[in-house]
């Protein structure tokens, strides 16, 4: 029996771990005689459901988490002993590598710093990892990606312009990676609010990456020069980080009857249904999953240029594509749909269309493909 090790940053409700959360679960629907296992390196909200799917789950946080008293008189003994907190981390890591995976299968870049060190401890283990990332992130939170190049087989690329990062800035080789692009999930049992205004929609975590002050800015640039238009912005997803730099601009603003952040929602499709325009804001976004599933419920795109993947797809229609970080474009084809209802139901059939192949039904055979190459 093949064994198979996924490494997942988080378990949060966002896109990497849902894709391999659910990519997991087709494996287990759909392929036989392998053994999958998850190394969570946060633990979160979906931890419980890679644990129904997977025969081991490894928390790395909880060898962090906050000591009981009985624990912290054991770690001064072992810390007598010599025994420290990166040992602690060793044998963590070795315990996992003990399994003798035949495949490590790192989910996001932010994991690649571990996977090597469990690749070092089992050294016949294949290591493919799923880069979800652009060059910001890339050089944010794995800065010494070049030290790992050696110890990869193999790379997965969620659009054609991470590929491309992947080549010009890291250095990979172009016959090392496959280009697979993200899955959407849509609920179907989704029920609509009935809004009857015009809403403009964006999702994500609050976080600069995302463009949460963006999407402030487009919502201001509407109300000073449409006033008379009846538009409301809601962005639906986590703004504890920033919640009161968020709510002080709005108020600032004078947004307050415009603009909602409703925080994280556990059936965010609800929201999406009410949505008229779906504004991707992000200054970097490789192909994010809510774009799917906006499109999957025809909602037209708009986003920017060089900041996302989403962009090889809305360039055939369905939306548009506005200079980088260009409000008053974006505000402008705001207004173009809310004056063309016409033109908005014709680009949201179009990105529904457009959009139709990225369903798990035909991207999970694509990414087993990938992955089962190093399986032999």
């Amino acid at each position: 029996m093949k064994k198979i090790l996924f490494i997942s940053h988080e378990a949060s409700r966002t896109g990497a771990p849902l894709i391999l959360l659910h990519f997991i679960k087709w494996l287990n629907n759909n392929i036989k005689n392998i053994q999958f296992d998850v190394l969570l390196i946060k633990n979160g909200a979906i931890a419980g459901d890679f644990e129904k799917e997977c025969t081991n789950t490894f928390i790395f946080s909880e060898i962090h988490k906050p000591l009981r008293f009985s624990e912290i008189i054991a770690k001064k003994i072992f810390s007598k002993l010599g025994i420290k907190q990166k040992q602690k981390e060793k044998l963590f890591f070795k315990n996992i590598a003990s399994n003798n995976y035949n495949l490590i299968y790192a989910n996001t870049v932010a994991t690649i710093a571990i996977a090597v060190k469990i690749k070092k401890y089992c050294q016949s283990s294949k290591l493919l990892v799923h880069i979800h990332e652009l060059n910001t992130i890339i050089k944010t939170v794995a800065p010494d990606f070049s030290n790992y190049r050696k110890y990869v087989d193999k790379y997965i690329a969620v659009s054609y312009q991470v590929k491309n990062n992947l080549i010009d800035n890291c250095n990979v080789h172009e016959n090392l990676i496959d280009v697979i692009y993200e899955y959407g999930i849509v609920n179907e049992d989704a029920v609509s609010k009935d809004n009857k205004t015009f809403t403009i929609g964006a999702s994500g975590n609050a976080h600069w990456r995302k463009g949460d002050d963006i999407f402030i800015q487009v919502a201001n640039y509407i109300n000073k020069n449409y006033p008379q238009a009846k538009i409301n912005f809601v962005w639906v997803g986590n703004n504890l980080n920033n919640k009161y730099i968020i709510e002080d601009d709005i108020e600032k603003l004078g947004l307050k009857q415009v603009v909602s952040f409703v925080g994280e929602q556990t059936n965010p499709i609800n929201f999406y249904k009410d949505f008229d325009v779906f504004l991707l804001t992000s200054r970097e976004d490789p192909f994010p999953l809510v774009c799917i599933e906006a499109a999957n419920l025809k909602k037209p795109i708009i986003c920017f240029e060089k900041a996302s993947g989403t962009a090889e797809v809305i360039k055939k229609g369905g939306g548009f594509v506005v200079p980088y970080l260009d409000i008053e474009a974006m505000g402008e084809k705001i207004m173009y749909y809310y004056n063309n209802p016409s033109k908005l139901n014709e680009d949201g059939l179009m990105a529904q269309e457009l959009f139709a192949n990225f369903t798990p039904e035909k991207i999970c055979p694509q990414l087993y493909e990938s992955m089962s190459s190093l399986l032999k």
